[in-house]
């Protein structure tokens, strides 16, 4: 009966156990250690000689349901010939020193945090949020961008992408684009922080490094150009929809105000345009809720909306080229259509669309975009809802880690890569 136990715990042919005991909430194995002898961390003999037994500790090792398993031990410690004068205490695999938790624990503890909150760690284990957060940052270095998962990649395609954290501040995803890898989360979007991440991409991994697709920021861009200078910069482009839907509504908005305006001068109420349809593709409105119809008579009325909106079609229909020197025409006369405008801000929108030309068109070279890495945002997202939000950047990407890697990935120490066989 001992010995499966002890198999079901992991701990067979380490120790005996002599007594079991119990609780409400947990239960109580004393232990004894199989062997008389002990190997000596200086000359590495085994030796039989004993010099003394220290007090009981009490590690905590596992759960088995609702119960906390803990185990009892009274370590030895002996001499050996090579120093006879500095005894020694003596070690058990999975047992750290001056720890309270096993190697056990601690991997079911991380597991648990890839997919809990600490507060359900806290009630579950019985430990204090600081233990907690402990272990984690003993186990998952952040700032350590994950180059040895491209490392075999006979090209790599990086994918450089923000997302909020809390306030103002926003932290950096970097990902493998085409191979679907996460690579690293940043602490924040700053130039400085994403220069040092990708200063440590290894030498012989640099001329790998063929396109790097990142948001409309020139901050990221002009970071990512002076690592890696012969890089084809990428401008994603579900980021230049984006940029066009958000200019497109705040037209919408502007010409709202000026006819509520009129409208309340003659005496009648204010009125609110639909935006909804503005921004949606034209393939893709509802013939049965005839969406089509609606819109074009919407357009009629509104001749300033209807400048906007087919310049925002003619923009989705660059990306609809069949090469790069289609889409070069196409943008080409949206540009031209766009900055003779009498149109201030459509005057501004092409101006934009200018400085970024170059690397809205070199989607045609490798067609890369950086739907992976919104997705891993969304699953940013589910963990900090789990949490109810965090304050801390540096425990909120620990975290994040742990559940857009695997568990052997994510942990970065290097005592829990050789201890802890996951």
């Amino acid at each position: 009966m001992s010995k499966s136990i002890t198999s079901l715990l992991g701990i067979q042919g380490w120790f005996n156990i002599e007594d079991i005991r119990e609780k409400q909430k947990s239960i109580h194995l004393f232990l004894k250690p199989l062997r008389k002898t002990a190997n000596c961390p200086r000359c590495g003999r085994r030796t039989n000689i004993g010099y003394d037994r220290q007090p009981l500790r009490s590690i905590l090792h596992t759960n088995i349901g609702s119960k906390l398993v803990f185990l009892h031990i009274s370590p030895r410690r002996f001499v050996c010939i090579c120093q006879p004068d500095k005894p020694f205490r003596e070690r058990f695999t999975g047992i750290r020193e001056r720890r309270t938790t096993t190697e056990k624990f601690d991997r079911e503890l991380l597991t648990h945090l890839s997919g809990q909150s600490f507060k359900t760690a806290e009630r579950k284990y019985a430990l204090s949020y600081p233990s907690l957060r402990l272990r984690l940052f003993e186990a998952v270095d952040p700032m350590s961008i994950r180059w040895d998962l491209v490392s075999n990649l006979p090209s790599i395609h990086l994918g450089l992408d923000g997302h909020h954290l809390v306030n103002k501040k926003f932290v950096e995803t970097i990902t493998e684009v085409k191979q679907r890898i996460p690579l690293g989360i940043l602490p924040n979007d700053k130039k400085l922080t994403v220069k040092q991440a990708l200063l440590t991409c290894p030498d012989h991994l640099r001329t790998s490094v063929k396109s790097a697709t990142v948001d409309m920021s020139d901050r990221t861009i002009n970071a990512v150009k002076e690592i890696f200078p012969s890089i084809l910069i990428v401008i994603d482009h579900f980021h230049v929809i984006q940029d066009a839907n958000r200019r497109l509504n705040e037209a919408r908005l502007i010409e709202q105000e000026i006819i509520n305006q009129q409208r309340v001068k003659k005496g009648f109420g204010r009125m609110e345009i639909e935006g909804m349809l503005l921004r949606k593709a034209k393939e893709h409105l509802n013939e049965k809720r005839q969406e089509k119809e609606y819109l074009e008579l919407f357009l009629s009325r509104f001749k300033r909306l209807k400048i906007w909106y087919v310049c925002k079609e003619r923009l989705r229909d660059v990306y609809k080229a069949k090469d790069k020197d289609e889409a070069k025409q196409l943008l080409e006369s949206l540009i031209i259509t766009m900055r003779t405008s009498d149109d201030i801000e459509l005057n501004l929108w092409g101006k934009t669309l200018i400085h970024y030309k170059e690397e809205i068109l070199n989607y045609f070279v490798y067609r890369t975009t950086n739907a992976y890495t919104e997705g891993l945002h969304v699953r940013c997202k589910l963990v900090q809802r789990i949490s109810c939000g965090f304050r801390n950047a540096e425990v909120y990407i620990r975290k994040a880690l742990l559940v857009l890697l695997p568990l052997s990935v994510a942990i970065t120490n290097s005592y829990y890569l050789l201890n802890h066989p996951l």
